[in-house]
């Protein structure tokens, strides 16, 4: 179990309750005000925890999103986060996802040499893994990732703005 870092990377392919885009834009306004204690929480490691941590969301693109306005279909979410997000390196990883709906369209907004997989998940990439210590365990990780999942629930219940859904 020991790395160079100390840890090895901890990856959740959290599949949505659904595709639309009201879900997908609950659960990313949600881990968007989630990420910096998210950030705080997998850190607690230390300075090297912390520097195994993908970089946060460009704050121009957190205030777009958090904006109560925001109400994307599912074209104007992948648009604007292909504009502000062209790299599989954040804490909420949505290529997948949006490539699983538009591969071509995904691949010509990134790099040539920007990875991507299609498959209708969220790719969690904040937690990290420490494989071999005594006592350690996913559990922690994972339930920092349910947080933002209850949080999005909670929003979609209380009647937060949610995304426009996908005009059939």
């Amino acid at each position: 179990g020991a790395v160079l870092l100390g840890s090895l990377g901890l990856h959740f392919n959290v599949e949505p309750p659904d595709l639309e885009a009201g879900t997908i834009a609950g659960l990313l306004k949600a881990y968007l005000r989630s990420e910096p204690a998210l950030r705080r929480a997998t850190a607690a490691g230390g300075f090297l925890a912390a520097r195994g941590l993908p970089p946060p969301f460009p704050a121009a693109y957190v205030a777009k999103v958090l904006d109560e306005a925001y109400r994307p279909d599912l074209d104007a979410l992948a648009r604007d986060y292909l504009a502000a997000n062209p790299t599989r390196h954040r804490g909420l990883d949505l290529l997948p996802l949006l490539a699983h709906r538009d591969e071509a369209g995904v691949r010509a907004a990134l790099p040539p040499d920007e990875k991507v997989s299609p498959r209708p998940v969220l790719h969690y990439r904040m937690p990290q893994a420490h494989v071999g210590l005594p006592g350690w365990s996913l559990a922690p990780a994972w339930n920092l990732w349910v947080g933002v999942e209850e949080m999005a629930e909670a929003d979609a219940a209380a009647g937060a703005p949610q995304a426009a859904a996908d005009p059939a």
